[in-house]
This record gives C-alpha cells, structure tokens and sequence, in this order.
C-alpha cells in the first residue's frame, strides 16, 4: 500500500507539519485544515493608503493593508482595532467592510496557507504613526501607484484596483 506522500505527492516539510498537527505539536497557520479568517484596516487620507510592510512570512518583505488573524473570541471590529494599533501605532473606527477576499498559497498539492481576508474602512484615525508588531515599516502609499509595484502584495494590489475601478463610490457593508 502506498503511503500519504506517496499518493499526494506531498513535499517533506508539508509532510511533518501535517504529522505534527496531528499531534497537536505545530501552529495551524502554515499547512492549516481549514481557512483562517484574517482582517485588514483600509486606512485612507486623500489619495494615498495606509500600508505596512510585513515583517514575516506569508509575504515577507512585501507591502500591504494593516492587519492579520482573528484570534479566538475576538469580534472582528476589535481585531481591526487591535492589530492597526499594533503595527502602525494609530487607533480608529472601523466602519464596515469595504472588500473581501482570500489567499491560497500551495506548495505542491499542499495549501501551505489559506486566508480569508475581511478589509475594513477605518475612520476617525488617531496616533502616532510608527511600526510594531508583524510591521517592519510602515508609509503612506498613492492609491494609483500600488498596482504597479512589484513589492506590493496581491491581495493588497486587487483591493487598490478594486478601490481605483470605483472612484471613491463603494460601498460598505456595515458592522453588526
């Protein structure tokens, strides 16, 4: 009979973390069962668009919205506030979501990463701009050069597009 690896042809670190997670042993953010949910803050001034660049994988090194994982019975609003203040230093209110969208990141016939993504408009901005937390650095980008950059993330380039496509008419879904 053949092994797991052998029929799914799977890489021999997705191998041990998926062991590993079996176990209870390894975090379920790499090689997850299932999608996680993650948020990001659409902080906006003018034409330009708050954006960290992030410190660690996924997307290291690459520009894109404040944000990250939901953690175990935190509302979705509080995990926007929480992590804009973590990795900018700025606190706000957070509207309603202004784009959804997800992230799959294979390896091999692995999903090393899925994420669902839910980006809040972020309004009534206070603080002192600084980076922190996952954020190695953080800037104000112009809404109509991001989806040229190369070291701009995807799912960060199709929300600029997204945003650029409707000319300041879009639409936000309300928080409950």
């Amino acid at each position: 009979m053949l092994s797991w690896t052998q029929t799914h042809l799977e890489t021999p670190v997705a191998t041990e973390h998926r062991i590993l997670r079996c176990l209870g042993m390894v975090s379920t953010r790499e090689y997850p069962r299932y999608a996680i949910v993650g948020v990001g803050a659409v902080v906006m001034k003018n034409s330009k668009v708050l954006l960290i660049k992030r410190a660690y994988p996924p997307a290291e090194g690459m520009w894109a919205i404040p944000g990250g994982v939901v953690e175990a019975g935190e509302r979705l609003a509080e995990a926007v506030v929480r992590e804009l203040e973590e990795e900018t230093g700025l606190r706000g209110r957070p509207i309603g979501v202004i784009y959804v969208d997800e992230v799959i990141v294979r390896e091999g016939p692995s999903v090393r990463y899925h994420y669902v993504l839910l980006d809040f408009l972020v309004v009534d901005v206070v603080g002192s701009l600084r980076p922190g937390g996952d954020a190695a650095a953080v800037s104000w980008f112009d809404l109509s050069e991001i989806p040229e950059r190369d070291d701009v993330t995807l799912a960060t380039k199709r929300l600029a597009k997204r945003l650029i496509d409707l000319k300041g008419r879009y639409t936000v879904i309300p928080l409950p």
